[in-house]
């Protein structure tokens, strides 16, 4: 966990938070600036910079998404994705998972 990274605190319960999943590894939570109806953010426990930095922990990352799609039945239209370099606002590795009415984003 790093002091000063926002999903850390949000991990720890340290800033108001709806998680939409948890368990030993991951949580998930509404992104704060969603781009679709359905807008998650899927985020390792451990502290992860970068995609460049992940390890398994991006085994445990799908396991969850494919856990969520199942129980919220999004499995006939949804969205994965990680951004990386420039496009990456907080400096923790997560994957976004969009359903729903999704808006065009670049």
């Amino acid at each position: 966990m790093m002091e000063d990274c926002i999903f850390c605190k949000l991990i720890k319960g340290e800033l108001p938070r709806k998680l939409e999943y948890e368990d030993d590894k991951v949580v998930a939570f509404r992104s704060n600036k969603p781009v679709a109806e359905i807008h998650l953010l899927i985020v390792p426990k451990k502290h992860i910079q970068t995609f460049m930095d992940l390890g398994d922990e991006v085994l445990d990352m799908t396991k969850a998404a494919q856990k969520i799609i199942k129980d919220k039945n999004l499995g006939s239209g949804f969205r994965l994705c990680i951004n990386g370099g420039k496009y990456i606002e907080v400096p923790h590795v997560h994957l976004h998972l969009l359903a729903g009415k999704i808006d065009s984003y670049t």
